[in-house]
């Protein structure tokens, strides 16, 4: 008898024929324990949302701590989400085999690996490509060797790209002309998951820094706590990716608040 239940999806297509028998015999030990909570999202959202070539893209951020779930929320918003983001907590959980998953099990997305690199700039941003990461990301606080080797990696090979990550960075902009002369094109500005939830709130100095950062010629990812009334904040700056997590995956219907996200970005930035 199969251990996961009838669904949609065949096993083949839920579980990428790559990883070795161990690794699928654990993820579909892993799907069977958690069905009640993974039913609703194993069936795929076949509703493809049409994506407005000027507008900001939607970066879904998969910030789970196992394999399955991050699967089973990848495979039920990709239809309306442009990149998928292998969070923190689930590159140090599963490692890069959440990548390289993610990445077969959705081909024509944007791949993140949010390694949050302190050190060994190079070697690391080697290890996310390989396993598929098309975009990884460099701590602000690492040194810029560190930074330098992660981008002369990521420059040898097209269509790759680091990012640096602000989480904790007090003076950004003092840095920033630094981080430019080094090479750096894209940064995700982060209102970090532990000082959202605590202490910290979007105002105008965040407004202030993304538009002085974007000014000087920056590319700009926009993280934390970002929910459909967040946006209206942000109106009028040239922000290319909107990372959004809970306000997607802690929701009843995933894809649904992906496609009003998507909605409420074009009302916005689509005119």
């Amino acid at each position: 008898m199969s251990l996961i239940p009838d669904c949609q999806i065949p096993d083949t297509q839920i579980i990428p024929a790559f990883l070795t028998s161990r690794d699928r015999k654990d993820i579909r030990l892993q799907i069977a324990a958690s069905w009640g909570m993974l039913a609703g999202y194993l069936k795929p959202d076949l509703i493809e949302v049409k994506f407005m070539a000027n507008a900001p893209i939607i970066q879904c951020a998969l910030d789970y701590v196992n394999l399955p779930e991050a699967m089973a929320m990848a495979y039920q918003v990709q239809g309306a989400v442009e990149a998928l983001e292998i969070g923190t907590p689930l590159c140090k959980a599963e490692g890069m085999r959440a990548v390289n998953t993610i990445r077969a099990l959705c081909p024509g997305k944007i791949i993140l690996a949010d390694v949050k690199t302190p050190d060994v700039g190079g070697l690391e941003a080697k290890i996310a490509f390989d396993a598929g990461a098309d975009w990884m990301t460099v701590l602000g606080a690492a040194p810029l060797d560190t930074l330098r080797l992660a981008l002369e990696e990521a420059d040898s090979r097209p269509g790759h790209e680091v990012l640096v990550e602000l989480t904790g960075i007090k003076d950004v902009l003092a840095q920033a002309a630094i981080w430019r002369e080094v090479g750096v094109e894209r940064m995700v500005y982060h209102r970090g998951w532990d000082e959202g939830n605590l202490s910290r709130t979007w105002d105008e100095s965040d407004r202030q820094a993304i538009s002085a950062l974007i000014e000087m010629g920056f590319t700009m990812s926009v993280a934390g706590g970002l929910e459909l009334e967040t946006f209206s904040f942000f109106e009028g700056l040239d922000i290319a990716v909107f990372i959004v997590g809970r306000a997607i995956r802690e929701t009843p219907d995933p894809a649904r608040a992906a496609r009003a996200f998507r909605a409420r970005i074009d009302e916005i930035w689509g005119a």
